[in-house]
């Protein structure tokens, strides 16, 4: 899918009489519901212009496609041109254009570019970005019949102004994917015709636009690879009978060319991600297309890091506002109670948003659509994801939906009546369990501080993983110019930082993204996680630090606003239940032990006499 598609000629002259941008914008309408900005349509404006003059010339049978949208992502190449080379190969020229007139480097250290004040990547990294996504998913890519090749292209960049673009830290990606600039038109041209020049180019544009999403074996066996030696991806119990009903029922929808859903519901530590990493990886190996989708960033992210490719498998629910109607033969929507209520995001215009809801885009988004969730884990106030929420979309769809319930506990040592307990305390479930769970799940109440240190302590000497997390009770300030960070969270002479914050001007690789490095690398430990960092891991033991945000005052749970820092869930009308909801979720973290530190006295007494009870 891309905004406009044609051979040479017709880019060169629609470029050329001002007819290119409008046709686009038509395209941009037609996809998006909505109109591009100004700025945006100025840019391609000026950049296909530039474009065009350096490609006119270089062959009648050259394919085009500009603002081509790739699978699942939410990116879009600037051009891509199409054609054969003098050895009779099939190819793709993937062309990134920057309209930059200055751009900069903020140390030695920094592969990221500076334009204003905001990071970027190096142009050439980007298009090479481009080119190894398109080998790693897209069917023609991924069957290799045809061959990608990256380049940039500042059109406003001459050798002085552009000269940072070319330093020394850049020359192994320069000869992987070359940067052209302002003088370097001629260059360029040579490139372009000794990739693509050779004629058929509409055929292989043919090839390139009807390929589908289909990862590469490459990318299908590091996945296979990573759930055979990581013991926790592996089915038990009720997880492998919802397994085997979701596997048949791809198979059948596949086979008969009709939709499904399938809603797994299950409380923490109950397997659903399993589920679905598992499925992604089988349906993956018996060549079916499939992918896996979450709301929440901090889970998705640490998946994305653990090998090559695996951000293409990976994806936001976000990434399927405009994905091709049933383009997947499966799509798994882990921590579906995540699920919002459409996907307009902060920059998304007024007369743009409401167009759709993200349920219904979810659902048109594949053949099976598959919805894990718990009904007690949204956190923020615009978590839509209910179980009536995907019946009532589904029957409005009139596709068929098979429920499932897992009730076997694999988190908390297997203790299901811990996590039954933190539910009796936070009111979600009206009766105590049976007592003489503690003899199988370790959980006690902490008196000081100090204590969370032992924890962490313990936890290392005996190999283990742990970490600190906390309820929203303290600012989250950004980092240091330095990168050092606040010490936000103090009580009394101890103190410890949040996890980093994302930096919005910066560019992440999920390797060092903050979310992954809190969860996985050994800094994390001296850090304090909040809810939007623990929901979706988990470490052998945790220290839950419980501020005033919610308290017990006279038989029931009130919710402070005064002394909580989530400014969306203190503006919410149902605050209470959205905190209630978040401490559950921290205090099922641990897989064999968990800590509280509570600091209201009158909120520590009662839970310590629930605790009593349960002996």
């Amino acid at each position: 899918m891309e905004l406009w598609h044609g051979n040479l000629p017709e880019f060169v002259e629609s470029s050329q009489d001002g007819s290119l941008v409008p046709q686009m914008t038509r395209s941009f309408a037609r996809i998006h519901s909505s109109t591009p900005s100004p700025a945006e349509a100025r840019s391609w404006d000026l950049s296909l212009a530039a474009m065009s003059n350096v490609a006119e010339g270089q062959g009648d049978d050259v394919g085009v496609s500009v603002e081509y949208h790739l699978p699942l992502s939410g990116q879009r190449i600037d051009v891509v041109f199409t054609g054969y080379d003098a050895g009779g190969h099939a190819n793709a020229l993937v062309v990134e254009l920057k309209h930059w007139d200055g751009v900069s480097l903020e140390d030695k250290y920094t592969q990221n570019v500076i334009v204003g004040d905001a990071e970027h990547l190096h142009p050439s990294q980007q298009a090479a970005g481009y080119v190894d996504f398109l080998g790693d998913i897209h069917g023609a890519f991924a069957d290799e019949r045809l061959r990608g090749y990256p380049c940039a292209f500042c059109h406003e960049l001459d050798a002085s102004g552009g000269e940072v673009l070319r330093d020394r830290r850049f020359s192994e990606l320069l000869k992987l994917s070359p940067l052209f600039q302002k003088g370097e038109e001629d260059a360029l041209a040579d490139y372009l015709h000794a990739r693509v020049g050779r004629g058929d180019g509409m055929d292989v544009l043919d090839a390139f636009r009807k390929g589908r999403f289909k990862p590469s074996r490459k990318v299908i066996d590091c996945l296979a690879d990573v759930i055979q030696r990581d013991e926790r991806w592996h089915l038990l119990e009720r997880q492998q009978l919802a397994y085997n009903a979701i596997l048949a029922q791809v198979q059948r929808a596949v086979d008969l060319q009709k939709r499904a859903a399938v809603l797994v519901r299950g409380g923490p530590g109950t397997g659903k991600t399993v589920i679905a990493v598992q499925l992604l990886a089988d349906v993956l190996r018996r060549r079916f297309t499939a992918a896996h989708s979450t709301g929440g960033r901090a889970f998705t992210t640490a998946m994305r890091a653990t090998f090559k490719g695996a951000d293409k498998l990976f994806i936001w629910n976000l990434n399927t506002r405009n994905a091709p109607f049933q383009g997947l033969d499966l799509l798994l929507v882990d921590e579906a109670h995540r699920i919002r209520e459409n996907s307009d995001t902060r920059f998304t215009r007024a007369r743009d948003r409401n167009r759709k809801s993200q349920v219904d885009e979810l659902l048109d988004a594949a053949k099976v659509v598959v919805f894990l969730l718990d009904e007690h884990q949204y956190v923020r106030p615009d978590e839509v994801g209910r179980s009536d929420l995907i019946r009532d979309a589904s029957s409005a769809m009139r596709i068929p939906l098979r429920e499932y319930d897992l009730a076997t506990q694999f988190r908390c040592g297997g203790c299901v009546e811990y996590v039954q307990w933190v539910d009796h305390l936070l009111g979600f479930r009206p009766t105590p369990p049976e007592r003489g769970w503690r003899s199988r799940f370790t959980f006690s109440i902490l008196r000081d501080p100090e204590e969370l240190d032992e924890l962490l302590e313990q936890a290392e000497s005996g190999r283990r993983s742990a970490r600190l997390l906390a309820g929203f009770g303290w600012k989250w300030s950004d980092p240091l110019r330095d990168g050092g960070l606040v010490d936000d969270i103090r009580i009394g002479s101890w103190s410890r930082p949040w996890n980093p914050k994302r930096d919005p001007k910066r560019n992440y690789n999920p390797e060092n993204d903050p979310y992954t490095i809190w969860a996985t690398t050994d800094s994390g430990r001296e850090q304090v996680g909040c809810i939007y960092s623990a929901q979706g891991f988990e470490f052998d033991c945790v220290g839950v630090i419980w501020p005033p945000d919610l308290v017990w005052r006279n038989h029931g749970w009130v919710a402070q606003k005064d002394k909580s820092f989530d400014r969306p869930v203190k503006a919410s009308l149902h605050m209470q239940r959205l905190v209630r909801n978040a401490y559950r979720v921290l205090l099922t973290r641990g897989l064999q032990e968990a800590k509280l530190l509570c600091l209201d006295a009158e909120t520590t007494a009662h839970i310590a006499a629930l605790l009593k009870e349960a002996r």
